[in-house]
């Protein structure tokens, strides 16, 4: 992996984070709440979690694309690169988890983490952790094989495509985070509205593409 890809990729998570923060509290806190977006409740603090957020998105959504050049490169077998740039991404899942339960509850992060720990001790920051790895397997399996070079079109269905499909496990990657509910009670708990898919999509639609636009980009500006 060239100094050119982390540093890409590291721009790229820092710039992303600040713009998609402030949408994904909006969006969790709608689908998990079944709130409406005109609750003016939900635009307090959106920047909450900011700094969990940054961390992450270096990783998920910069540093990812460096993943995909790497090991697209030492590898054909794109399922294998889906389930290694899953894998690697995964290291993020207690912040991430800090960071959605703290959107549920409303507590700093540091009371956040102290009630995590006192409920489930350290194992409690693994949670969530599973079906984050699937989710992204599914996507990343779905927009690796069918992706294509400056097809933008194309690469745009794709995504929206693979966001749809992995909808349900990111549906309980969420609820694991904010609430430890097991598997039985999400399904029957379940509301199609939760799985937000029209904000949903729109977002991650935008995060993601816009990610690789900035990505590919800064890139080739600094060759």
């Amino acid at each position: 992996m060239s100094s050119n890809e982390v540093i890409s990729g590291i721009f790229t998570g820092i710039l992303t984070s600040l713009l998609f923060n402030p949408v994904d509290k909006l969006i969790f806190t709608c689908c998990l709440g079944n709130k409406s977006i005109f609750d003016l409740n939900i635009w307090k603090n959106l920047y909450q979690g900011s700094l969990n957020t940054v961390a992450t998105r270096i990783i998920t959504s910069g540093l990812y694309f460096s993943y995909l050049d790497y090991y697209s490169n030492i590898t054909e077998d794109k399922f294998q690169v889906a389930i290694i740039t899953a894998l690697v991404c995964s290291i993020t899942s207690p912040l991430q988890m800090i960071k959605y339960h703290q959107w549920h509850v409303q507590l700093s992060q540091f009371e956040t983490m102290k009630m995590i720990y006192k409920s489930k001790g350290i194992l409690g920051f693994g949670r969530g952790a599973f079906p984050l790895i699937l989710r992204d397997v599914v996507f990343n399996s779905i927009y690796l094989n069918y992706k294509e070079k400056d097809n933008h079109a194309k690469n745009l269905l794709v995504i929206t495509t693979g966001i749809a499909v992995a909808s349900p496990l990111n549906l309980i990657k969420n609820k694991k985070y904010a609430t430890n509910e097991n598997l039985k009670e999400i399904i029957r708990n379940f509301k199609f509205s939760q799985l937000g898919l029209g904000m949903s999509i729109t977002r991650s639609c935008l995060s993601f593409y816009s990610g690789q636009l900035i990505y590919d980009n800064f890139k080739k500006y600094l060759m």
